[in-house]
C-alpha cells in the first residue's frame, strides 16, 4: 500500500507541475487534496506544498519526508517535508537547457540510506549544435552533490 501511495503522491506532483499556466505558479505535491481537473481519481487527493519552481520536472522522494527536484533550466533543489525550497544544490552538471532539453531525472540509489548516492539525466551539448542525453551519479552531501561522474 506504501507504494501504491508513494506513486500516487508522484503522479500528482508531476501533473500538478506540469497543468500550472506560469512557471511561478508551479508546485510540489503530496497525496492529500482533491486532484486537479483532468486527473482521473476516486481515492487520490492532493496538496501542494512548495510554489515558484522554475519548470520542476522530476521529483524524488526522500528518506525525512522532503524531496529532491529536478528543475528543468539546470538546478536541484530539495524541498523540507514542510515545503521549505533550499537554493539550487551545488555540483549539478552543466545541462543543454533548450526546448525540451536541461536537468530531467533524478532517482535515489537503492542503498540511499548508506551511500547518499543520487542519479540524474540530464542533455548536454553536442558537436554542431547537436545535443544529447547523458546520465551519472553523485553523492549528495548537504547543499551540495560530489564526486559526480557520467
Amino acid at each position: 500500500m506504501y507504494r501504491d501511495i508513494r506513486a500516487m503522491s508522484l503522479l500528482a506532483v508531476l501533473c500538478t507541475a506540469c497543468s500550472a499556466p506560469v512557471p511561478a505558479t508551479h508546485g510540489i505535491a503530496t497525496a492529500t487534496q482533491t486532484a486537479p481537473a483532468g486527473i482521473s481519481s476516486t481515492t487520490g487527493r492532493v496538496t501542494v506544498i512548495a510554489r515558484g519552481l522554475v519548470h520542476p520536472w522530476a521529483v524524488a522522494p526522500l528518506p525525512d519526508g522532503g524531496f529532491l527536484v529536478t528543475e528543468r533550466p539546470g538546478r536541484l533543489r530539495r524541498i523540507s517535508a514542510d515545503g521549505q525550497i533550499s537554493a539550487p544544490l551545488a555540483g549539478v552538471p552543466e545541462v543543454w537547457a533548450q526546448g525540451q532539453g536541461g536537468l530531467l531525472d533524478v532517482a535515489l540509489a537503492p542503498d540511499f540510506l548508506s551511500s547518499h548516492r543520487v542519479y540524474l539525466t540530464y542533455a548536454e551539448a553536442g558537436a554542431d549544435g547537436t545535443a544529447g542525453t547523458a546520465a551519472g551519479v553523485a553523492t549528495l552531501e548537504g547543499d551540495r552533490l560530489t564526486g559526480f561522474r557520467r
